[in-house]
């Protein structure tokens, strides 16, 4: 699928209508979040979170949550994405789960961006489940925080930026333009 098309997914629904009648989460049941996407559109934000269990290995055959934060109508607001949402804000349908000799990989990839995998990790640091996103970028491997889009009217997205952390602990900012 080329970068348009995932272009012209995203816009189909970044200007669409919001998931407000989608039944809403119990505030504090999910795990926490990996990385977000956000639209310049309001305030409200995808997250992708991560079931581990006690020894920190990925939990299930699908463990990557994803789910709405609603945060135009309260800090502790929060829904499934609808079924409509999933072919720009979901991820494909699989989720391979591998170890590694830190802990675990999860591979994920967005469905608006199949192109670009996402590698969620999982290690044990200090006794503590320590999980991160990467993907690449032009300065290489990054760990990925947030995915911005900017949209505009009508239709369409002026540009994706990720923003995260490279390898070297400087911040990471790559911008995908239309």
């Amino acid at each position: 699928m080329s970068l348009q098309t995932g272009f012209s997914r995203l816009v189909a629904l970044a200007l669409g209508f919001l998931a407000w009648t989608a039944s809403a989460a119990e505030p504090g049941t999910r795990a926490p979040s990996v990385f977000f996407l956000s639209r310049s559109e309001n305030r409200n934000q995808v997250h992708y979170a991560l079931r581990t269990d006690e020894a920190c290995r990925p939990v299930g055959a699908n463990p990557v949550q994803v789910y709405w934060r609603m945060l135009e109508r309260g800090e502790s607001e929060e829904e499934e994405l609808l079924t409509v949402e999933l072919p720009v804000y979901g991820l494909e349908d699989a989720q391979p789960v591998e170890a590694t000799a830190e802990g675990w990989r999860v591979r994920v990839r967005l469905r608006a961006f199949p192109s670009r995998p996402i590698d969620i990790t999982t290690a044990l640091v200090d006794g503590q489940c320590r999980v991160q996103a990467w993907t690449k970028g032009g300065r290489g491997d990054f760990q990925l925080d947030h995915v911005f889009v900017k949209t505009s009217w009508p239709f369409s997205v002026d540009f994706v930026r990720l923003d995260g952390v490279g390898q070297d602990g400087q911040p990471v900012h790559e911008l995908i333009r239309a």
